[in-house]
């Protein structure tokens, strides 16, 4: 396992990531077994990485409370990061929340402390000065933001960069290539990304936009018809599925799996830090660990930059995946 330090810190985390948000039951990922979540995430130690991510609002705290009863003798091996919610941003609720969120994870300290969306309504400099208290206080080693936008890292830049931006950013999923990924690398502030297999979609689990369940169905890739999809725009299903076709040809020219693909090209990309993954078995974890040590040709990499480029303009600048331009919860 590839270890680096995130951006201008000592804190030293795995290539890849173990996201926790679907080890715990809900309406995107269905049941889930407790068993099965603790084994995988032992496995995933056991493999060398050390990096866990999860958040108060994932099964509104069944997943930091889990992760408290499995890291409970094994604190000092793993790093280990949350999120605030964007409904407490407020700096005395940020407090309060932190200390939740310490109690549910069983520890006294957080190696990551990031905003998990902002509140437009409440500047994220008075958020962010309630995040650098907790770090001067402990209770936090360092301080990050998720779906932070232009705006957002601009204001917070004339201060103090965040150490980390957490983004969505897959081969289907290209938008923040057109204006926050270069303000990440500019600013020298690390992009965490997730969603890097979108949801399954460049697993190769589904041939048709009809196959994908209502729970995996609300990007701005579908329409606004499906069930649980909230973006109030048409969608680009048929460029989205165009796309996945594309991938699926030039992976098996290079003979290489669609997921080992996509993982690849994201770790290739600079200014990435990590690349956070669900892992569901022992085997997947294992093919996931292999990829890395396993890069891209410069020519496949520019064959599914030109696969996927039409679908990257349909979708336009707007870097939220679930809520349409009027309402993006990016700043």
């Amino acid at each position: 396992m590839k270890f680096l330090n995130l951006p201008n810190t000592s804190l030293s985390v795995s290539q890849l990531c173990f996201g926790c948000w679907g080890i715990i039951s809900d309406f995107h990922w269905g049941d889930r077994s407790e068993t099965n979540a603790t084994a995988s995430i032992n496995a995933a130690l056991e493999a060398g990485i050390n990096y866990f991510d999860t958040a108060a609002a994932y099964g509104e705290g069944a997943s930091e409370t889990l992760l408290g009863k499995v890291f409970a003798r094994k604190r000092d091996q793993v790093v280990l990061a949350s999120k605030v919610r964007a409904d407490e941003m407020k700096p005395e609720q940020i407090i309060a929340a932190c200390e939740q969120s310490l109690q549910r994870l069983n520890t006294d300290y957080l190696d990551l402390y990031q905003t998990h969306w902002t509140d437009p309504n409440i500047p994220i400099v008075d958020s962010w000065a309630a995040l650098e208290k907790l770090k001067a206080d402990g209770k936090v080693r360092e301080i990050g933001v998720c779906n932070a936008g232009i705006g957002d890292l601009s204001e917070l830049c004339q201060a103090a960069a965040p150490v980390t931006n957490q983004l969505p950013y897959n081969l289907i999923w290209r938008i923040i290539e057109h204006e926050i990924l270069p303000k990440c690398r500019e600013e020298n502030i690390g992009v965490l990304v997730y969603s890097p297999l979108m949801h399954g979609m460049l697993a190769d689990k589904y041939k048709t936009a009809a196959e994908v369940p209502d729970g995996r169905a609300r990007s701005r890739h579908f329409t606004t018809e499906r069930e649980k999809a909230r973006h109030g725009e048409q969608g680009c299903e048929a460029e989205t599925f165009a796309a996945i076709d594309s991938i699926r040809e030039i992976c098996a020219g290079a003979g290489r799996t669609m997921a080992d693909v996509a993982l690849a090209w994201i770790a290739a990309q600079p200014g990435v830090s990590s690349v956070i993954v669900g892992v569901g078995n022992p085997e997947q974890l294992a093919q996931n660990i292999a990829t890395l040590e396993n890069p891209l040709g410069q020519d496949v990499i520019e064959k599914l930059n030109k696969a996927t480029a039409a679908l990257n303009n349909k979708l336009g600048s707007n870097p939220d995946m679930w809520q349409g331009t009027e309402g993006s919860r990016f700043r």
